[in-house]
């Protein structure tokens, strides 16, 4: 599954899209003009004269009119997708409760990780995982970019729904995400808001229209007239829209469904989930709000009357499309509380379809639902001699923002002199207190006995409680980290890849990273950019300078790039500047620019044959960066093994 091609075929998609909805747009301008010919013509017709409605109604009406129209949609239609824009304020709009990554509850804990295992598999930050007490089995995926992207799961998925089905509807709601699609359904939400804008208007001008005094009560028949004929122009619109988004939307859900079963290499997780709803537990979300965004979610929201207007193609076209042998019979829910303990450290390759070539990772589940579980996780079942990646990994499931905060910096003193961690140490307690301080010294001596490759995975899982942080806490995390960096005068690449996943996952959290206009520059406008970035990847992999030259030439003349003639020498070791430059340009690019630059860096990286932990380090941060995570690539282990 080509993430990248369903990308571009979504943006072109987007682009049809705007092309009809441009349609539609006119239309309705074209039909409020068209009312207010008609007004002044029953206003000013006579016997005797006619009517001067075209008299009137002369050019500057025209303008001013049509002007006013399609700035009242495109306005409210702006502000519609920035009060989508982060996928919390999506989850919010459905009364979806944040999940506490540090829950203990089983069904709960269950769902945690399985949402960890794939984010952190897939390259991505672990996403936000919120609740809805709906009985229906049903999730969604929100969210502009993976970096700021959450995901819902209703508390009958949760309860009714066996892991591995559950994975498979994870996985569905992760293919949204890495196909382009929480862009594409946040667009169609705002661009059906303008329309249905005007409509509201209208509806607001009937009401208008009845003047109530303290003993009489009049109503003006020509504004009410006026308000119901835009009200019938913005749900006329609505009409259309609605089937535009219906028909856009049944065919991504089929990609999305197509993608789950590449992910988890299991097609009886999604399929048997889908089995489930049809059994009749159903997927139906009780908020009002979500038959504006039930294009979100894994299932129809409600029962559609007619099939133009149905978001999600029929239950049973989905799982014949993903069983052809499938005999017709749906499946019953599970039991309850009856999975085994899922720890918290469970290794990310337990999703085999991330991991592919690798072999499968023994599972600490039972997914076959015959053993009993513990409503207790088992945290305290790890024992403290075990490696420090596992003590810090179950750590992780249970802990809050501070000591998230202290975990972020025990790994970055981890790397440090004893000397330059000294005084790290003294920092962090003057900043950040005595209980931060104690913290990140527990897990200081834990993570320099961990494996140094699992570091930043470490830093991902522990995503969820960074962003309970204030946004002021998370200011001064930030700066203590950059004093922390700078205090030997010098960046390392380890923390150079720590603090730009930290900027980059937390920076559009809390709103303090800019926005990057995407630019239609080809690869060959940006040759420059990307020649400085190979250059950096082909010295961090060796110490030989001839061996980097050699990577470096075999990135960029790969049938990704096939670029000639661009100088190998772009890596001062002594600044990152020109890598952070040539990333800010890089970022702005299209998605196939990206990918053909992770595909070229790739190529660079198995240039001798083998891997290194810096070049691991690196390809998972310029992932992550350019917002390309290595789940959205065929197979992941290419770029990393």
């Amino acid at each position: 599954m080509n993430f990248f091609r369903h990308q571009e075929e979504a943006r072109r998609n987007t682009g049809r899209l705007i092309l009809l909805f441009s349609l539609a747009v006119i239309a309705v301008v074209l039909t409020v003009n068209l009312l207010f010919i008609a007004g002044i013509h029953f206003a000013t017709y006579s016997s005797t004269e006619g009517s001067r409605a075209f008299e009137i109604y002369d050019g500057e009406h025209w303008a001013v009119v049509s002007f006013t129209t399609m700035a009242v949609i495109l306005i409210s239609s702006f502000f519609r997708q920035l009060s989508l824009s982060k996928g919390s304020d999506v989850a919010d709009s459905l009364g979806a409760t944040l999940l506490d990554p540090g829950s203990r509850e089983a069904d709960e804990r269950r769902l945690l990780n399985v949402v960890e295992e794939m984010a952190i598999a897939s390259g991505m930050p672990v996403p936000d995982v919120y609740v809805m007490e709906d009985s229906g089995i049903n999730a969604f995926a929100a969210g502009y970019q993976p970096s700021d992207a959450v995901i819902g799961v209703t508390r009958g998925a949760i309860s009714a729904l066996t892991r591995d089905q559950l994975q498979g509807v994870i996985a569905h709601e992760f293919s949204h995400i890495f196909n382009g699609d929480m862009r594409m359904n946040m667009r169609l939400t705002g661009i059906i808001y303008g329309i249905v804008f005007i409509g509201e208007i209208g509806r607001m001008i009937v009401r208008g229209s009845h003047n109530r005094g303290f003993t009489t009560r009049r109503t003006d028949p020509r504004a009410a007239a006026f308000g119901f004929a835009l009200m019938a122009i913005g749900y006329g619109g609505e009409f259309f829209g609605r089937m535009i988004k219906s028909a856009v939307s049944r065919q991504r859900e089929f990609l999305a469904d197509a993608s789950a079963v590449q992910f988890t290499r299991n097609p009886d997780g999604i399929s048997g989930a889908l089995k489930v709803i049809g059994y009749g537990a159903g997927s139906r979300v009780g908020s009002p709000s979500a038959l504006e965004v039930s294009h979100f979610f894994f299932g129809p929201v409600m029962r559609f009357r007619r099939a133009m207007f149905a978001t999600h193609p029929p239950l049973d076209e989905r799982i014949q499309k993903i069983q052809p042998g499938w005999d017709g019979h749906y499946l019953q829910p599970r039991m309850q509380h009856i999975e085994v303990r899922d720890f918290a450290y469970n290794d990310s390759d337990a999703i085999s379809g991330f991991s592919a070539g690798q072999g499968e990772a023994p599972e600490n589940v039972d997914s076959s639902d015959t053993a009993v579980a513990h409503a207790d996780t088992g945290y305290e079942a790890i024992p403290y001699e075990a490696r420090g990646e596992e003590f810090l990994r179950s750590e992780i499931a249970i802990i809050n923002a501070m000591s998230a905060e202290a975990l972020v910096f025990a790994l970055l003193m981890s790397g440090s002199t004893e000397e330059t961690a000294r005084e790290q140490q003294n920092m962090i307690q003057q900043r950040h207190g005595s209980d931060t301080f104690r913290e990140a010294l527990r897990y200081l001596n834990e993570a320099r006995r961990s494996d140094k490759e699992v570091r930043l995975e470490l830093v991902e899982r522990a995503m969820p409680a960074l962003r309970r942080m204030s946004l002021r806490q998370y200011r001064t995390m930030n700066q203590t980290l950059v004093s922390m960096i700078q205090l030997d005068n010098k960046i390392d690449l380890f923390e150079w890849c720590l603090y730009r996943l930290i900027l980059q996952y937390l920076g559009r959290h809390f709103g303090t990273l800019p926005a990057f206009r995407q630019k239609r520059k080809s690869a060959h406008a940006l040759a420059d950019d990307i020649a400085v970035v190979l250059a950096y990847v082909a010295h961090a992999g060796t110490k030989n300078y001839q061996a980097a030259v050699l990577a470096f030439e075999a990135g960029i003349t790969s049938e990704q790039l096939l670029m000639r003639d661009c100088n190998p020498e772009h890596a001062p070791h002594k600044s990152l500047k020109p890598l952070n430059k040539a990333l800010s340009a890089l970022i702005a690019s299209a998605p196939e620019v990206r990918e053909r630059v992770m595909r070229a860096i790739s190529v660079c990286v198995h240039h001798d044959g083998k891997i290194t932990m810096e070049e691991r380090d690196m390809i998972r941060t310029l992932g992550a960066i350019l917002e390309t995570p290595l789940g959205m690539f065929e197979n992941p282990a290419e770029l990393i093994d």
